[in-house]
């Protein structure tokens, strides 16, 4: 089997990988609460949140409106969310958690927690904390640099 040497790989390419295998990683875990990672970013921004409408969600997890309406419908049909019109505007859908919704909230915390043990594991927090921030950093560069595209 060929290896390649991960320091000659640019950042772009390991962050894919690594973000594969971390993705991985998670699908097994959720799997025993019969739920996918999209759908448990979906319970636990409606849990920060409280309610929200399908845009909001959509573009809090950067996905398409089309796949959020179909991750939203199956999620609906299984008894995790409800959709209701927005009081002020009947066009738009309010989300919110049902009592089966939440009660799957602590399983997705464990999950991200185990995975969070599992990526940092070998770093001091100095290192943790540093890594958490280069993140935000990257992500920060990224909005700043779809603003400018789209103007």
């Amino acid at each position: 089997m060929f290896h390649c040497d991960m320091n000659e790989i640019p950042i772009l390419g390991l962050l894919g990988i690594v973000s594969h295998r971390a993705k991985n990683t998670a699908k097994g875990m959720y799997q025993e609460f019969d739920m996918n990672r999209s759908s448990a970013g979906v319970l636990f921004m409606l849990h920060q949140r409280k309610t929200m409408s399908q845009r909001e969600l959509a573009e809090q997890l950067n996905v398409t409106a089309p796949s959020i309406t179909s991750l939203i419908q199956k999620m609906e049909k299984s008894g995790y969310i409800t959709r209701r019109p927005d009081e002020q505007d009947q066009r738009v859908m309010r989300l919110s958690l049902t009592e089966k919704g939440e009660s799957l909230i602590q399983s997705v915390k464990d999950v991200a927690d185990r995975m969070e043990q599992i990526l940092l594991e070998g770093m001091s927090l100095e290192e943790k904390l540093l890594f958490r921030r280069l993140m935000l950093q990257v992500n920060e560069n990224l909005d700043n640099y779809e603003r400018k595209e789209r103007a």
